[in-house]
């Protein structure tokens, strides 16, 4: 049977997949962390680990080509390199774009329109006639607006605004616990002691209090979801009319929350009211069965 086989390569972990052109997984293997700006020698290691565990499994002849989406390529701008070195190495196609563009190409299913990742951090793709924008995306001191980390800042800054002005807090009871604290300002002390991804953990346990009726959970995910929304219309407004009209919806906060979804939603359709919204929630490497949908391959 052929198949293609599609390559996340994120910061934490590679996932590989071999798939028909139908979409059906015949195999899937993954590795460690897959930043090529971050580590380059340790990336293609991990990459030649996963391609070549899965050409062993179902056999070089059946494969038609390989896509990887690697993050950091586009900061080392060596994309075009590594996939010239993985092709002679295979001795099969191999075509190199960023994970986020990968991304791009499964949530959309190759056509155009606008991709939303908010997880524990945030950033917003879009992609029209061949020109792809981002907007947001840079970290949680400078951005990853509508994320889990900010999800909880949100909540921690009002805490914070109701502790200064003498007021009990409905908070207190969801991020006294989470933060092992007694208190707003030890809550504080240990919020600073906590990584990022730590910290976006919480933001499940507002998701809770919020669907449980705590208002001011809920408060903290609105204004999230709004501010994100306000990021995506920033995308939109660089597309030529007539807009894409399919966005999709990718990572934890957006796949697993129906509620803050329908917010982002919400607001995103007063103002184009023809989004047609799609939940991603297949792996990334899905990607390579769409490919053809971006550039012309030779199957």
């Amino acid at each position: 049977m052929t198949y293609v086989i599609g390559v996340d390569s994120g910061g934490t972990h590679i996932v590989g997949q071999a798939l028909t052109l139908a979409g059906e997984i015949l195999a899937q293997t993954q590795s460690g962390p897959g930043n090529i700006f971050l580590d380059q020698p340790q990336t293609i290691s991990n990459l030649t680990t996963v391609v070549t565990t899965l050409l062993q499994k179902l056999g070089r002849d059946d494969c038609q080509y390989i896509l990887m989406g690697i993050a950091g390529v586009e900061t080392t701008g060596n994309g075009a390199q590594v996939a010239a070195d993985f092709t002679a190495k295979w001795q099969l196609p191999t075509y190199v774009i960023s994970d986020a563009q990968l991304a791009l190409l499964n949530g959309l299913e190759g056509h155009d329109g606008t991709l939303v990742i908010a997880g524990t951090g945030s950033v917003v793709y879009g992609r029209q006639n061949q020109q792809m924008w981002r907007y947001g995306g840079w970290g949680q001191l400078l951005g990853d607006t509508g994320s889990a980390y900010q999800i909880v800042a949100e909540a921690m800054k009002m805490l914070l605004k109701d502790y200064d002005l003498g007021r009990d807090s409905e908070l207190a009871a969801i991020l006294l616990p989470a933060f092992s604290a007694t208190d707003p300002k030890q809550a504080v002390k240990h919020y600073y002691q906590l990584s990022r991804k730590e910290i976006a953990a919480v933001a499940v346990k507002i998701a809770q209090a919020a669907a449980a009726g705590n208002q001011a959970a809920t408060n903290a995910l609105v204004t999230q979801a709004n501010a994100l929304a306000d990021e995506v219309l920033g995308l939109i407004s660089r597309y030529q009319q007539p807009i894409p009209e399919k966005i999709a919806f990718s990572g934890s906060v957006l796949v697993h929350n129906s509620f803050y979804r329908e917010t982002l939603l919400k607001k995103l359709q007063n103002v184009h009211s023809k989004l047609e919204p799609i939940v991603v929630s297949t792996n990334n490497g899905r990607g390579a069965i769409f490919w053809s949908r971006w550039h012309q391959v030779n199957a």
